[in-house]
Order: C-alpha cells, then sequence, then structure tokens
C-alpha cells in the first residue's frame, strides 16, 4: 500500500503540522524508504523501550500515533496503538511495577485505535497509580490518551489540547485513478466536491469528533459543554494555562513524578526521614550528597504544592492518630471519676446518690463530694435481737388465766341481786 493510499484513506486526531509532515512523506512515491528516513535524521529501526525505575514504568508515546507498528511508523519515528497496549499491559500485570508514568510527546494520530487503547487505560485506573506526562505535545489523540489517565502533568512548555478530528480525501476528479462502484452503492465514493458529498462526509468527521470529546468529558469528569467551552475548541494551550482550563492537574518534570510514586509506596519511610531525603531526591542532580538536617528546611507551602498527596496522607494519619489518643484518655478519666465518688467517704450511706452522681451526671469529684456531704445519711434500721426496756419487763410477765365467771345460783332473787347494786354503788365489792 502506497502512503498515501493511508495517509488519505483515514481520519486524524492530529495537529495541522504533523499532518502535513506526514503527507510530504506519504507524497515522496519515487523515494524509497531508507531514503526517506535518512532525511528525517532517524534509524529505520525505531524502537521504543519501557524503563522500569523502582518500580515505576515509564511508557514513551512519542511522535504520530498509528494503529499498527509497520514501515511507516519505523520511518517517521511513530508510535503505534499495538505496541503502547502490549507495554501497558506488561506494566499492569508485572508485581514489580506499583506505578505507570506515559512519557508523551506527540502530536496526536490515527482515530482508529485510539478510542480503545484510552478506554483500555481508563478501565485500569485503580489497578496501579497511571500518570500521564506531557513532556513536550500532548495534542489531538495524544491527549485523548492522557486524558484517560488518573493524572496528567505537563512541562512549562508542553503543549495540550487540540481536541477534535480531520480527515484529508484525494480530489475525484483525478484523471489517473480510475475507479467504478457498484449501482447499488452510491455512498460508497463520496464526493467531497458536491454539496451531498461533502455533507456526508462532514457528518463521519463530526461523528468521530463527538466520540473524542465524550470520552475526554468522561475522562476529566465534566460534561461534553466543558469540553466545547473551555478546552480550546480544537486550540492548544501552553502549560499552566491548561491547567487553567481543565486539561491538565499539575506542572512538573518527569524525575518529580517519578520520585513521587516511590515516595508515596512508603510515606512513613519518608516521614521519617524530617522531608530531607525528599528534598535531596527530587534534584536531578544525582550526585548531590545529603546534608546535615539542621542545614535544610522545606516549608509547608512547597509540601502542599508539590506532595499533595503525602500531605493529606500525614494529616490523615495525624488526626486518627490523636483521636485514638484522645479516646482512650478520655475513657482512662471517667473512670478514675467514677471510682473516686462511689468510693468516697461521704457515699457512705448515700450509695444511690453517688451513683447516680457518678454514672448520670458529668459533675466532677469535687462537686459531687459536696452534693453528698450536703445530703443527709440514710439512717441505720434497728437491730432485731436489741429488745427496749419494757419490752424486757414485759417478758417476765406472765398472761393471766382468763376464765369464765361462776354460774349465777338460780336461786338468786330479785332482792339479792337489787342488794349487790346496792353495795357496788357505795363502793363496795359486788
Amino acid at each position: 500500500m502506497k502512503f498515501w493510499n493511508h495517509a488519505a484513506g483515514e481520519p486524524w486526531a492530529i495537529t495541522e503540522t504533523a499532518l502535513n509532515n506526514i503527507l510530504t512523506i506519504a507524497s515522496r512515491q519515487n523515494e524509497s524508504i531508507e531514503a526517506v528516513s535518512a532525511k528525517l535524521g532517524r534509524d529505520l529501526d525505531n524502537t521504543y523501550v519501557t524503563e522500569v525505575r523502582d518500580g515505576v514504568a515509564v511508557i514513551p508515546v512519542v511522535g504520530p500515533l498509528f494503529r499498527y507498528a509497520n514501515l511507516f511508523t519505523a520511518i517517521s519515528g511513530a508510535s503505534s496503538y499495538e505496541v503502547l497496549a502490549k507495554d501497558f499491559n506488561s506494566a499492569l500485570e508485572n508485581s514489580g511495577v506499583h506505578s505507570i508514568v506515559l512519557d508523551i510527546d506527540s502530536p496526536g494520530g490515527e482515530v482508529n485505535g485510539c478510542a480503545e487503547f484510552a478506554n483500555m487505560i481508563y478501565e485500569s485506573r485503580g489497578t496501579k497509580p497511571i500518570i500521564a506526562y506531557a513532556s513536550g505535545d500532548a495534542a489531538s489523540g495524544a491527549y485523548w490518551i492522557a486524558s484517560a489517565c488518573d493524572q496528567i502533568i505537563a512541562s512549562e512548555t508542553s503543549l495540550l489540547g487540540s481536541i477534535g478530528v480531520v480527515a484529508v480525501y484525494r480530489d475525484s476528479n483525478d484523471q489517473s485513478v480510475l475507479e467504478i462502484v457498484s449501482s447499488q452503492s452510491p455512498y460508497k465514493r463520496l464526493d467531497p466536491n458536491s454539496d451531498d458529498g461533502k455533507f456526508r462526509l462532514q457528518s463521519r468527521i463530526d461523528d468521530l469528533a463527538s466520540v473524542f470529546i465524550d470520552s475526554i468529558a468522561k475522562h476529566r469528569g465534566v460534561d461534553p459543554p466543558t469540553v466545547l467551552k473551555e478546552f480550546g475548541g480544537g486550540d492548544v494551550f501552553v502549560g499552566k494555562n491548561a491547567i487553567r482550563s481543565g486539561l491538565a492537574d499539575d506542572v512538573g518534570s518527569l524525575e518529580n513524578i517519578i520520585q513521587q510514586q516511590i515516595n508515596n509506596q512508603n510515606p512513613a519511610k519518608l516521614r521519617g526521614s524530617s522531608f530531607l531525603a525528599l528534598e535531596d531526591s527530587m534534584m536531578t542532580d544525582k550526585t548531590r550528597k545529603t546534608e546535615d538536617a539542621e542545614s535544610h528546611t522545606l516549608s509547608l507551602e512547597t509540601l502542599k504544592a508539590n506532595y499533595p498527596q503525602l500531605v493529606k496522607a500525614i494529616q490523615s494519619e495525624t488526626v486518627a492518630s490523636t483521636q485514638q489518643q484522645a479516646a482512650q484518655q478520655g475513657i482512662q478519666q471517667e473512670r478514675e471519676r467514677i471510682g473516686a465518688i462511689v468510693s468516697s467517704e461521704a457515699a457512705k450511706g448515700r450509695e444511690q446518690l453517688a451513683q447516680h452522681l457518678a454514672f448520670s451526671t458529668d459533675m466532677t469529684v469535687d462537686m459531687a463530694l459536696a452534693t453528698l456531704n450536703a445530703s443527709p445519711a440514710k439512717a441505720e434500721a434497728p437491730s432485731t435481737a436489741t429488745n427496749t426496756g419494757f419490752e424486757q419487763a414485759m417478758a417476765t410477765v406472765t398472761n393471766p388465766a382468763i376464765e369464765p365467771d361462776a354460774p349465777e345460783q338460780e336461786t338468786d332473787d330479785a332482792e339479792a341481786v337489787a342488794k349487790r347494786i346496792a353495795q357496788f354503788s357505795n363502793g363496795g365489792a359486788v
């Protein structure tokens, strides 16, 4: 297949300059691959190897992007979604890799295969940290890939954006090409010079762009109208402007990203170094030796700006530890308060009140003791074994025998009865 046939037959998510370069290469039909490669200043066998540094896999995403690796990718210093996907999966499945960084410097490339690779990255979120670093351009299809990562870090001079789709079509009036299209398929070969043909071709490109925009919105956690309004409408943003527009999350360097991912795997060890090793390791001069701890300072603002995840982890751990210590101290203090109240001398004879003050109120020990002392103590019940003097005297007296009076003589007459009554009335015995 000629280069031009490939370049002119595909929709591209790529910058204008990069597409023009590809079309220029594709138009050199009389030059050999070796000659074109020599003019590009690259070896014919261009390969990119994933680098692993202390558990961080760095995958280069460089040059124009194509679905498959082929001679065209070789002579143009390009990358293929096919190879990138294999490298990404290998890093994802490797137990020795804890983080993945995509080092991106690409103007974009073919739409074909881009969405699939971006979706592969997006679906892998949560497995391992996946960081996109825009070392140069992260434009069009390359930004599509970057947006699928957990985080996008830009260099100060990188270009991000160019969200959109473009296609190149050959002039149907080219007399050197003769095509006969089946009459049952009138739209199989659209004429971009006709209104109907241009309309249909435009609809295809717009549909692909809608997929692009919807994916960016999903990946960045916004809605499609926000992408259309805030993300440039096909324009590109430089460094910090990309952050302000929402296309990126922070500005940094590849070395900082790698070291931060290494540190994130062991924050406790990092804290134990009093942050000195952290400051030293962030420096690109690897020959610099660690100096005395007291001769270095690292401000809170610098930590928050460069290591937000670490600061958040330290704060969370500190709060949790403080809360646990406070809870344990509160429990111990409450136990001591209760014990001091219920076991006090003032609680004797007032046990019920003491328990109420200890368990049902938050009175201090002093307040509770004052309340107890001001309350009357409960009198002791008399012992059943002790008798009063009256009871002891009564115990010596025997109960008298109570018997009925002697029966009256039936011979008593009225005169005798009257006589006894008279004697009783005069104080005599009956």
